[in-house]
């Protein structure tokens, strides 16, 4: 087996839009992704307690094309209106055609 190229795409978002999110990975068909707690300080300060509403971070692997759906779909949406970080990075991996 040999790696090959595929772009990983992390999304931390709230919980609250968790399943926005998802039925747009649906949307643009990914074969799948995961979901993740994810806590830790950035421009809003501290973000760990419950009671405020938990983050999320959803991560999924696609091809380029899939990639950049993705990242369009949550910046026309998403990115303005909720507190949101959206990242794409350039990943290895085996069977690829398992994420395309």
């Amino acid at each position: 087996m040999k790696l090959e190229k595929a772009k990983l795409v992390t999304i931390i978002a709230d919980e609250a839009i968790e399943s926005k999110i998802i039925e747009e990975l649906h949307a643009v068909a990914v074969k799948g992704f995961t979901v993740t707690e994810a806590r830790g300080e950035g421009l809003n300060q501290n973000h760990n307690s419950s009671w405020e509403g938990k983050n999320i971070r959803i991560e999924t692997l696609a091809s380029e094309s899939k990639a950049n759906r993705i990242i369009e779909i949550m910046a026309d949406k998403y990115l303005e209106k909720y507190a949101m970080i959206l990242f794409c990075s350039d990943v290895q991996v085996f069977r690829k055609d398992r994420f395309q």
